[in-house]
């Protein structure tokens, strides 16, 4: 953002998802910055078939559709073992209202990308 912050004049497309909140828009009209959003790919939920087997040690989305594909697909998923790990603050809101534990979470201060907080859970949490 301060690089952009910094360009005022220049003019920015934003390339977002078919499912996609107002955030980035709304932050980008609080800087006064010239931009246009476009849907530029669209978010599909694999749908698993009933003989294909559900055996992961962690999950990671990207988005809350993610999560609700995720209880579709496994309306009586019980999460046990399984680590589960969001990127964005929507995402891991949807995961909490879903009453699963969340594990790691990125961007924060701490973790500004889901590569960072992902390296750290495993090099915390090697067997």
């Amino acid at each position: 953002m301060p690089a952009m912050v910094k360009h005022k004049t220049e003019k920015y497309l934003v390339p977002l998802s078919d499912v996609h909140s107002d955030e980035i828009s709304n932050l980008l009209d609080t800087k006064k910055l010239i931009h246009k959003e476009v849907v530029m790919y669209r978010t599909v939920s694999n749908d698993f078939k009933n003989d294909e087997k559900f055996d992961y040690d962690m999950l990671i989305f990207f988005s809350p559709s993610g999560v609700h594909a995720l209880l579709k697909n496994f309306p009586n998923f019980e999460q046990k073992d399984i680590v589960i790990g969001t990127f964005g603050p929507t995402t891991a809101k949807a995961v909490k209202d879903a009453g699963l534990r969340l594990d790691l979470e990125a961007p924060t201060a701490q973790y500004p990308s889901i590569t960072a907080a992902l390296d750290d859970f495993v090099k915390n949490h090697r067997d």
